[in-house]
Order: C-alpha cells, then sequence, then structure tokens
C-alpha cells in the first residue's frame, strides 16, 4: 500500500487568510529550544508534544540532544542520542507525525519485535508509540502537526493519508531524505529570517514537501507486535508487578507457560539482550530514575536494596558501567540541579 499526495503552493490572499484560520497569529514568531541532555529521563522530558519513557540499553555516559522549533503549525524536533535506548510512550493531541533518521544507523531499528535493516520513516498518527529500540548513536528527525491542519495543506484531502496511518507505519526510504538533514541545518542557521510569516510557511511547506516524496516512494507496512513480543511483555509485566521481589527465570517462565529455551529466543530477538541482562538493565534504570528525582533524603543503598541489588560494592560496578558514573554522583547531581532550579 502506498500513497500519492502533494501540498497545496502558498500564494495569494485567500491562502493567507487560510493558513491564518488554521495556525492561529501569524505575527506570533515559532518556539525554538535547545538542550543538550545527560541521561535518558532528562531526554525524554526534552521531547515536548510526547509522553515517553526511555530505558537505556548500552553501557556507557549518555549524551543527547534535543532541537525544537515551529513552523506555522509544523513541530520540528531533531533528537540525537549517544546511547542505544528502548523507549515506549504517545504522541499527544490529534497529532500526525513522521520520524526518520538523519544519520546512518549503527544497528538496525528494532520496532514491535521486528527488526528493520535499512532506514525509513516511522509514522504515527496520534495514539501510542510502538516500543521501539533505537540504536546508540542516532539522530532522528520528527515532524508533527495536527492531522486536520495537514489535510487542509494537500491538494488531495481524499488522498487517504489518514486512513493508511490509523495504525503505526513504516516506510523504507531511498538516499533522497538526507534533503530533510539539509533543510532542518539551513533553517537552523537562518533563524532571522523566521520573523516573516511568508518564509515560515515556506520553510515549513518545504519540509512537508520533502517528507511526502519519501513517503510517496515507499510502500506503508503496518506496524504489528510479533508473536515473540507478545511473550516478552507478558515476561516485562510480571517483572514490573515484582520488582520487591527476588526474580529468577525458572520463575518467571512458571509464571507466563513458556520454556526457558523459548523465553530466551524471545528476548534476544526483540531486544537483543537475555531475559537475565533485562531484569538488570531494567532494575538498573529503576534505581536511575529514583535517584535522579531523589531529595536529601534519598541514600543509595535504600534504592538499590529495594531493587533486589543485595551486594552493593557489584551494583555500584554495573551502575558505573551503565551509566558512566557512580550512583552518589547521580544523586548529588539531581541534588545540585533541585538547588540551582530552587
Amino acid at each position: 500500500m502506498s500513497f500519492l499526495v502533494s501540498l497545496r503552493p502558498f500564494c495569494g490572499e485567500d491562502a493567507m487568510e487560510n493558513k491564518k484560520h488554521l495556525f492561529g497569529n501569524a505575527a506570533t514568531l515559532p518556539s525554538f529550544s535547545h538542550d543538550d541532555t545527560k541521561d535518558v529521563h532528562q531526554h525524554a522530558k526534552c521531547l515536548k508534544g510526547w509522553r515517553l519513557d526511555f530505558l537505556q540499553m548500552s553501557e556507557g555516559p549518555f549524551e543527547g540532544e534535543v532541537v525544537l522549533f515551529e513552523l506555522e503549525g509544523l513541530k520540528i524536533i531533531k533528537d540525537r542520542i549517544s546511547q542505544s535506548v528502548l523507549k515506549k510512550g504517545e504522541l499527544e493531541n490529534a497529532s500526525i507525525s513522521f520520524s526518520v533518521p538523519l544519520s546512518e544507523p549503527t544497528a538496525p531499528l528494532v520496532c514491535q519485535g521486528k527488526t528493520y535493516p535499512h532506514p525509513g520513516v516511522l509514522a504515527l498518527s496520534k495514539g501510542e508509540l510502538p516500543e521501539i529500540k533505537v540504536p546508540a548513536g542516532l539522530e532522528l528527525l520528527c515532524l508533527s502537526m495536527d492531522s486536520l491542519c495537514l489535510v487542509e495543506l494537500l491538494d488531495d484531502p481524499e488522498a487517504g493519508i489518514e486512513q493508511s496511518l490509523e495504525a503505526p507505519c513504516f516506510m523504507p526510504i531511498p538516499d533522497g531524505y538526507r534533503n530533510l538533514a539539509r533543510l532542518f541545518e539551513f533553517t537552523c542557521h537562518s533563524r532571522l529570517l523566521h520573523d516573516y510569516t511568508a518564509v515560515r510557511c515556506e520553510l515549513r511547506d518545504d519540509f512537508l514537501s520533502q517528507m511526502l516524496v519519501c513517503l510517496e516512494r515507499g510502500e506503508v507496512e503496518k506496524i504489528t507486535a510479533s508473536a515473540r513480543k507478545r511473550v516478552v511483555d507478558r515476561a516485562r509485566d510480571f517483572i514490573v508487578s515484582n520488582e520487591d521481589d527476588a526474580m529468577t527465570i525458572l520463575t518467571l517462565c512458571r509464571a507466563i507457560g513458556v520454556s526457558r529455551r523459548k523465553l530466551q529466543y524471545c528476548f534476544q530477538d526483540c531486544l537483543g539482550v537475555s531475559p537475565v541482562t533485562y531484569i538488570r538493565l531494567y532494575r538498573l534504570n529503576e534505581v536511575h530514575k529514583s535517584l535522579l528525582n531523589g531529595t536529601e533524603t534519598t541514600h543509595v543503598q535504600d534504592e538499590a536494596a529495594r531493587r533486589g541489588f543485595y551486594h552493593l560494592g557489584r551494583f555500584s560496578v554495573e551502575y558505573r558501567r551503565l551509566f558512566g558514573e557512580r550512583p552518589s554522583e547521580t544523586l548529588r547531581r539531581a541534588r545540585s540541579h533541585r538547588v540551582e532550579s530552587g
């Protein structure tokens, strides 16, 4: 399944009045923000327009960057991360969103347990973000806008773009998508031009036109959870609900009714790690999150023990290997940030 759509040209007084109706006061300057992030949870909060939860999967200090600006109803985000993360969440409001890699992925994208070896567009219409394992070092460009506004801009509102994106979709794309990267850099370095409504509308339409060119060339593939992914989800639900208990693989297998070998295959296929490794990563990330939200009464030993880490020396080594800092440094940084922000 594919669709072919294009944008109406931006010209004339009628077009200007229509855009004022769609996007409000055109004299309002677009919002702009640039954040450098030092942990996955801070990074997730910077991605405005999304409600996201990240779990760091690869080892080492996290460094991220989020650049956001808006062009007459189109929200544009550049999202760069240094480590592999597992992310899930949802898109706010009645939006359509397109995410495309700006850099060559170092490893395949894994979405809902299925591996996508070639770069492509991830398209969402409202609702829930399918769970994605993002490779380390990936740089993404995300375009999102109200679905009704997009339909108003299309030459053929009956082209079926909303119907095509009723469920999350993946579309392999050719190298031409790099034009989006060049257009993004140009826009970032031309912010003075944003004072002019006509320029902002033209830039917005250029972004959408480049994205639609990508969509025209690829088949639309609906994203659905694989059978192995459903096994992994059941296992993780049990891990979360029994977070305070000692967890063995045998206990986990009995709880969800699968063999040890099948559980191993499912986790390796969907997440690239064993069940044992996932449990460790999940619990380390939970401690990390607690320390980042820590107060003067928070203690590293208590947070570690609450997640089943009884050997504190080993816990500290594993924590530092994953996050690139000691747990005490995370807590100190969180307290310092809270004092600075008041």
